[in-house]
């Protein structure tokens, strides 16, 4: 879908927070690089009261290849700003991290926050690279609404904050939905992209 966007003024930068990987390890610490250079480092959608995760996604990336072509995103990772909700429409502030994978650059990881309005924020840039999980690779159709009806369904339908796309670093790993009430925490569940299976995420 093709989005129509326009510059607005950026966002303050975020400072990346080292937390525990949703049950597949600790994060690695990130230390902070320089902010990256001006550019087109927030947009916003017109005509499209709110944007799936998957064209945020792209727009996001989008973005960060202008800089790192070879950037891969390694964590997305959603909050309601209401607070515990059953309706993911909710969440709509998200955090996007991507590991640069620039082996002649200082900067080996970058965070942006965006919101599914179509707001990008500007770049943030580390010298470490995220751990803890396995890339991201291509487009993730299904959606956190179509998540938390499988979740739904097999019996754990309450009210969370937090909501994140990771792929753990385990023998056989999934892309999995992380659904919780701590950010990075263990308390909720997870369901996988792929075969729809939902287990403790800690579990």
């Amino acid at each position: 879908m093709e989005l129509k966007a326009r510059l607005i003024a950026p966002v303050a930068a975020c400072a990346l927070a080292a937390t525990g990987m949703l049950g597949a390890g600790a994060a690695q610490a990130a230390v902070p690089v320089a902010p990256a250079a001006a550019g087109p480092a927030a947009h916003a959608a017109q005509g499209v009261a709110q944007l799936s995760l998957q064209q945020l996604t792209e727009l996001v990336t989008l973005r960060v290849h202008l800089e790192y072509p070879n950037a891969r995103l390694m964590l997305a990772d959603g909050s309601a700003p209401g607070g515990r909700t059953q309706d993911m429409s909710k969440v709509t502030d998200w955090r996007f991290v991507l590991n640069t994978g620039d082996r002649q650059s200082a900067v080996k990881s970058v965070q942006i926050k965006a919101t599914l309005d179509g707001q990008v924020g500007q770049m943030t840039t580390y010298r470490s690279p995220w751990g803890g999980v396995a890339a991201i690779d291509g487009p993730t159709y299904l959606s956190p609404a179509q998540a938390y009806d499988i979740l739904e369904r097999a019996g754990h339908g309450n009210a969370y904050q937090y909501v994140s796309l990771v792929k753990p670093l385990v023998a056989k790993p999934h892309l999995q939905y992380h659904f919780s009430n701590i950010r990075g925490g263990c308390d909720g569940y997870a369901v996988n992209v792929d075969d729809h299976a939902v287990n403790p995420i800690c579990g």
